[in-house]
């Protein structure tokens, strides 16, 4: 079971660093400012009465999923760490 963990934690180890790479990098930045204006225009075509509630709904929904996605890249690199480890020690 070795091999599979070593295989396994390497697998998950790049999958987070590319995780990061893309929440954090140059990509990740210019995607959510294009998401942050699809969101704002969303919003002024909405009627006057429900703008408010609108505006409030999508920060609170960018919000959780930013929040949600940029600690996924770390724990996916610290799980394949782990998994590494356990490979090489044999268990």
């Amino acid at each position: 079971m070795t091999t599979e963990y070593i295989v396994l934690g390497v697998l998950l180890f790049v999958m987070g660093a590319v995780q990061t790479w893309l929440r954090h990098g140059p990509g990740g930045r210019a995607l959510r400012a294009e998401q942050a204006e699809l969101a704002e225009r969303r919003v002024e075509r909405s009627p006057l009465e429900e703008r408010d509630a609108a505006l409030k709904a999508a920060k609170r929904s960018s919000k959780a999923w930013n929040s949600w996605t940029a600690i996924l890249g770390g724990v996916g690199m610290a799980l394949g760490v782990v998994l590494i480890v356990l490979g090489v020690l044999g268990y």
